[in-house]
């Protein structure tokens, strides 16, 4: 072992890559998003790690609820335009031709043929550093067994292998 970089040992921490996204009225936006994480069995909940500027944390604040897809491994066109593009400017789920489904206990769509999707309310909020940590409490989730993720390894988008 050798000494490196704290940037260098942050990036070997292996992340889900997946998009966040609510809908307030009929605006409806998704964000890719790589800092995720269980943190709760009881209740089930999720955090997610956001930057304050993020059309969708403006969102979700009005909502109170957001879907957390989990993008397979064929995806990755999805998490590069959404993490690329604002939702204040660009409609990411028209411009990209994705299908929705309707959620099961949210109001939010949910994304069709991920890995995964998590729906959830909003149960905390905190700053914490540059970012701001959301907490979601899992109301349901619906998956694909036969899919395989898109990770975030290495401050880069790379394929399960």
């Amino acid at each position: 072992m050798r000494e490196a970089s704290i940037s260098e040992g942050l990036g070997k921490i292996v992340c889900p890559c997946a998009v966040i996204g609510t809908k307030k009225g009929e605006i409806h936006d998704i964000t890719t998003v790589a800092w995720v994480t269980q943190e709760s069995l009881d209740p089930p909940q999720i955090t997610v790690s956001l930057h304050p500027q993020r059309y969708v944390l403006e969102l979700l604040r009005d909502t109170g609820e957001f879907v957390l897809s989990l993008l397979a491994e064929d995806q990755e066109k999805i998490a590069s335009f959404c993490g690329s593009h604002s939702g204040r400017d660009t409609d990411k789920i028209k411009a990209l031709g994705l299908e929705l489904e309707p959620s099961k206990a949210v109001h939010t769509p949910r994304l069709k043929d991920c890995l995964a999707n998590l729906e959830c309310k909003v149960t905390g909020e905190y700053k914490s550093g540059d970012h701001v940590i959301i907490v979601g409490q899992v109301l349901a989730a619906s998956v694909d067994p036969s899919r395989k993720p898109l990770l975030y390894y290495q401050h880069e988008i790379t394929r399960w292998s």
